[in-house]
C-alpha cells in the first residue's frame, strides 16, 4: 500500500505524482464498515474496508487530473481550495481484494498508486417465500386490515424483515431473532373491491451490516397457488345506509307503544347477512334479520333519547368478513317537557314616557327536551307588559322581546297559559320554575323644572325609593343627591326626592333646594339621567 503523504506543494508538475482514496460509499443503499486508515487519526488515506454491495463509488485525490481505479479510467476536478484534483469514481468490484488507483502525469506517464483492500460482506438473499398459515376463519378472499402469515429462507442470518406496501400487503417492519428462516405477519393493503389474486414482497436485513438484501416476492418462480403463491384481495364492502324516520301524524319522536318506519337501503349483492337491533334494547324491530325498506320499528323503552343511536343495521359479506354498520336515533319522547322560563334580570325596568322608550325584554323559555314547535305563552294578568314578535330559536331554548312600559303595573306577575309540546306530542302546562317575574324600576330620563318651581312630574311610578339614581342638577351643575328621607322638603341644597306614595303613577319631584329653584327664572332647570335601578 502506498505510503506517501500529500506533499505540501500538492498540484505542481513534476515527479511521478501522487494519489490515494480518501473514502468510499456504496453506490446504492448498501453499507461501508469497518473503516481503517493508514494515517488515523487525519483519516485522509483509506486501508481496507467491508462493504455489503460490490458496486462502490470512490472517492479519489491526486496531483494530477488523469487517475484509473480498478481499472476504471476517470478525469478528476481541481479542488479550487487545495491546488490538487478530487473526484469520485464508480467501480464494481468482483469479489474480496485489492482496489488499486493509479495516476498519470500531464504526459501519460504512470505515477504513483495507492491500494485498498475490500471485503464483501453482501446482505442476506431470500431462497424462499411464500404465504403461509391460511385465510382467516372461513373466508376466502381479504379486505384491508386482515392479516395473512408470510414464511421465508434466506442465506444467511437476518435480524430484521421488511415486508413492502406492494400488491397483497402494506408496509411493516418486524424484529425477528438472528436466524436464516423468518415467520413475520402481513397486513393486507386496500386494494379495490375486485377480487384480484396478489403477491407480496419482502426482503431482510443483514444481522451483521445492516444492510438490505434484495426483494423476493411470494411468485418469484412463477406459481399460481391461492393461499401460498398468491392471496385473494378485495376490499368490496356491504353498502348501507340510513334515511328518513317517519313518525306518527306530526311528531318528531315516539311514545308509549308508538311505532315508526325508517327508510334504509342495502345493496344488494354487497352483502350476505344482515341484521337490525336496538343498541340499548329501546326499540322492537320487526324482522330483525330480513332486508326491508322501510323497516317498522316500535317503541318499547327509554324516556328521552333525541342523542344516542338506538337503530342499527350491520350488513356482512362473507367471502372477506368484511361489515359496515349504520346507525341512527328514533327519537323518544315518553315523558312531557320539564319547562323553565327566564327573564334576563332580577326586574324587569320600564320605559316610554317623559321621552324615553318602551323596553325590550329578552324572556328565555328552556325545556329539558326538544319542543315541536314555539312554545306559547302570555304575560300576567293585567298591565304587565306585553309580547312583540314571535318566537325565536328552536330545540330546548326559545325567546321572545316582552315590552314593559312606564305605564304598566309594577309589581310580581305571573305567567300565564304556557303550552309546551314535546317531540311526542306530549304537553305541558306548568312552569316549573320562573313562573312569575318583576315589573320594577325605570331607564334614565330628564326633568325640567319651571320657572322659579321646586317640584316638577315624574310619568313612571317609584318601587323603591332608595334604588333612586340621577346626573346632575343643570342650575349648579352639581350631582343631584337623594335625600336620605322620602318626602322631606326642607331646604338642602343639591338634593331631591319623592312626595307621592311609592308605586303610584305619577310621582312628583321635588328639589330640596330652595336658592337653586328661585333662581330658575327661564324654566330650564333640569334634573339628568333620573333613573331606577334595577
Amino acid at each position: 500500500m502506498a505510503t506517501i503523504r500529500e506533499p505540501s506543494g500538492a498540484g505542481t508538475v513534476g515527479g511521478s505524482g501522487w494519489v490515494y482514496v480518501a473514502d468510499v460509499v456504496t453506490q446504492g443503499s448498501g453499507t461501508v464498515t469497518d473503516k481503517v486508515w493508514q494515517d488515523g487519526p487525519n483519516n485522509t488515506i483509506l486501508q481496507s474496508f467491508t462493504a455489503s454491495d460490490p458496486a462502490l463509488r470512490f472517492s479519489i485525490r491526486a496531483s494530477y487530473p488523469t487517475v484509473q481505479v480498478g481499472g476504471v479510467p476517470a478525469t478528476l476536478v481541481r479542488d479550487g481550495t487545495g491546488g490538487h484534483y478530487v473526484g469520485d469514481v464508480d467501480v464494481t468490484v468482483a469479489g474480496d481484494g485489492d482496489v488499486v488507483a493509479r495516476v498519470f502525469n500531464g504526459d501519460g506517464v504512470e505515477g504513483d498508486t495507492d491500494t485498498t483492500s475490500v471485503t464483501l460482506d453482501l446482505p442476506p438473499t431470500i431462497t424462499a417465500l411464500s404465504f403461509t398459515g391460511g385465510y382467516p376463519g372461513s373466508q376466502t378472499e381479504l379486505k384491508a386490515g386482515d392479516t395473512f402469515q408470510l414464511t421465508g429462507t434466506c442465506d444467511k442470518p437476518a435480524d430484521r424483515v421488511e415486508v413492502f406496501d406492494y400488491e397483497a400487503c402494506a408496509n411493516s417492519v418486524t424484529v425477528i431473532p438472528t436466524g436464516t428462516t423468518f415467520t413475520v405477519t402481513g397486513t393486507i393493503a386496500d386494494r379495490g373491491d375486485t377480487a384480484v389474486l396478489r403477491p407480496a414482497r419482502v426482503r431482510v436485513r443483514s444481522a451483521s451490516n445492516g444492510a438490505y438484501g434484495p426483494t423476493r416476492d411470494t411468485n418469484q418462480l412463477g406459481g399460481t397457488v391461492d393461499g401460498t403463491d398468491l392471496v385473494n384481495c378485495n376490499d368490496l364492502r356491504p353498502i348501507v345506509s340510513i334515511g328518513a324516520i317517519t313518525y306518527p301524524g306530526s311528531q318528531q319522536a315516539l311514545k308509549g307503544s308508538e311505532t315508526a318506519t325508517v327508510v334504509n337501503t342495502a345493496i344488494v349483492g354487497s352483502y350476505d347477512t344482515i341484521i337490525y337491533d336496538s343498541p340499548n334494547t329501546q326499540l322492537l324491530i320487526s324482522n330483525a334479520t330480513t332486508f326491508e325498506d322501510p323497516k317498522t320499528v316500535t317503541r318499547i323503552d327509554g324516556d328521552y333519547n333525541v342523542t344516542v343511536a338506538n337503530f342499527r343495521i350491520t350488513a356482512n359479506r362473507a367471502a372477506n368478513d368484511a361489515t359496515t354498520i349504520d346507525s341512527e336515533v328514533v327519537n323518544i319522547a315518553n315523558v312531557a317537557v320539564i319547562v323553565s322560563v327566564v327573564p334576563p334580570a332580577a326586574r324587569l325596568r320600564s320605559g316610554g314616557n317623559d321621552g324615553t322608550s318602551a323596553q325590550n325584554h329578552t324572556i328565555t323559555v328552556s325545556g329539558d327536551q326538544q319542543l315541536l314547535n314555539a312554545p306559547s305563552l302570555d304575560p300576567g294578568a293585567g298591565s304587565a307588559g306585553v309580547f312583540v314578535g314571535s318566537w325565536s330559536g328552536g330545540g330546548t331554548t326559545w325567546t321572545r322581546a316582552l315590552q314593559v312600559h312606564d305605564d304598566d303595573d309594577k309589581g310580581t306577575k305571573s305567567w300565564q297559559n304556557l303550552v309546551a309540546t314535546n317531540l311526542a306530542g306530549l304537553v305541558t302546562n306548568t312552569i316549573s320554575s320562573g313562573a312569575t317575574y318583576v315589573l320594577g324600576g325605570f331607564v334614565a330620563r330628564s326633568l325640567t323644572f319651571g320657572p322659579f318651581l321646586q317640584s316638577t312630574t315624574l310619568n313612571v311610578a317609584v318601587v323603591t325609593y332608595t334604588k333612586l339614581s340621577a346626573g346632575v342638577f343643570t342650575a349648579t351643575d352639581q350631582p343631584a343627591q337623594l335625600n336620605p328621607t322620602q318626602g322631606d322638603t326642607s331646604d338642602i341644597v343639591d338634593t331631591y326626592t319623592i312626595l307621592s306614595p311609592l308605586g303610584t303613577n305619577p310621582q312628583t319631584l321635588w328639589w330640596n333646594d330652595v336658592a337653586a329653584a328661585s333662581s330658575n327664572s327661564s324654566g330650564t332647570a333640569q334634573i339628568t339621567n333620573l333613573q331606577e335601578l334595577v
